[in-house]
């Protein structure tokens, strides 16, 4: 297998850009490789990054519940808050 003229950053820069949005002809122009090439590298790209995307996703999923919960907390504490304010006032 002959060695590539691209180093791993480099690839990874290059897919960088097709994801930024950049058309693959531009990119594929620009330096000087084949579409084909960079299918190839983000297909294998993808596969690398797919566990940290599985990780955000979950904790995506954590922060909504645990931000649900904390509004849930804070409408209890407010309503209890309230009722001693007004049994506080009656005792007065």
């Amino acid at each position: 297998m002959a060695k590539s003229r691209f180093t791993h950053d480099q690839i990874m820069a290059v897919v960088l850009e097709i994801d930024a949005g950049r058309t693959l002809k531009d990119v594929s122009r620009k330096y000087g490789v084949s579409t084909t090439t960079l299918y190839r590298w983000r297909v294998k790209l993808a596969d690398k990054r797919k566990p940290a995307r599985d990780r955000l996703r979950s904790l995506e999923i954590e922060n909504r519940r645990l931000k649900s919960k904390f509004a849930e907390l804070a409408l209890d504490y407010t309503s209890l808050r309230a009722a001693l304010v007004k049994e506080v006032k009656r005792e007065c």
